[in-house]
């Protein structure tokens, strides 16, 4: 048990770290969003900005 919860922070170290990099690996897909006419819609490099509404359902 002692080893156990010596070794713990440095799992969580590691974990930690694994995540990270994962989360800023390089991304090749372009981002976009579906318009109202189910159009992709570019949300980088624009000359103009966009705005996002996002709309969740409630029962």
């Amino acid at each position: 048990m002692k080893l156990l919860l010596r070794k713990l922070p440095l799992l969580f170290v590691v974990t930690l770290t694994g995540a990270l990099l994962a989360a800023c690996g390089d991304d090749d897909e372009a981002l976009t969003a579906l318009g109202e006419e189910h159009e992709d819609i570019s949300l980088e490099n624009n000359e103009q900005p966009v705005v996002l509404f996002h709309f969740t359902g409630t029962n």
